[in-house]
């Protein structure tokens, strides 16, 4: 370990965005603890990034299983929340159990593990989490995203300001091609999303994780950046 590398929590590793980002922030020098839901996933995420990397079994929906992962964490350096279940569908073909399941993971249990990470993380280090582009630009069967992404940015503020000097903010990514999409839509139907997404953005393409992991080590690198929601849409707002 040298005088520059830092303990990077990441929750929820087992998703597109997580892996990329572990993968940056290992390849940059840190070290990074993930979680996961299931042990055996957890496992697989591990050595599939390899060294640097080491996790716990954590459930970000029971406070019981987040205040113990902190716990087994210890002091830490920077929190990264990307963890969160996914759904899609009109209000009147909501599914409600999906979408209380998708707030309880993106909204309710960000705030769980800020809550218990606030405990043991650095004075000077910094809070990442997430919330998506559909609290600002409008999309069809994206009401539980929205709702949960919006209160998740709306907490960011309040908590820059409680939680100081530990800076708190919010990535904002735009339509990110991850497996995810093949969970929420048939596969014909993902291509042609992302396929027509590409072909409307400004930048002539759909997100990779790879773009939101840079945004993440920005983040976490520039200690003047706090209370801020950064947009990585490919200019999907401007469309």
């Amino acid at each position: 370990m040298t005088d520059t590398t830092q303990r990077i929590v990441i929750t929820g590793i087992t998703g597109g965005i997580a892996a990329a980002t572990a993968r940056k922030l290992v390849e940059s020098g840190h070290d990074v603890i993930v979680s996961a839901r299931d042990h055996d996933k957890l496992d697989a995420a591990i050595t599939e990034i390899g060294e640097g990397v080491t996790g716990h079994v954590m459930d970000v929906t029971d406070a019981e299983s987040v205040a113990a992962f902190f716990e087994a964490v210890g002091p830490f350096d920077h929190l990264v929340t990307p963890a969160a279940s996914a759904m899609f569908a009109p209000l009147r073909e909501m599914d409600f159990e999906a979408a209380r399941k998708l707030i309880e993971t993106k909204q309710w249990g960000q705030m769980l593990c800020v809550y218990e990470g606030a405990k043991r993380i650095s004075d000077k280090g910094s809070i990442t989490l997430f919330s998506g582009t559909v609290t600002q630009k409008p999309l069809a069967g994206a009401t539980a995203f929205a709702a949960a992404g919006a209160a998740t940015e709306a907490a960011a503020r309040i908590w820059a300001f409680e939680l100081a000097p530990v800076r708190v903010n919010t990535i904002v990514p735009g339509i990110i091609k991850t497996p995810i999409w093949g969970n929420l839509m048939p596969e014909d139907a993902a291509t042609a999303t992302l396929d027509a997404t590409a072909e409307a953005l400004p930048v002539g393409r759909v997100g990779r994780p790879e773009d939101i992991a840079l945004g993440v080590e920005f983040l976490i690198g520039n200690g003047f950046v706090n209370g801020h929601a950064l947009v990585i849409d490919g200019g999907h707002r401007l469309v």
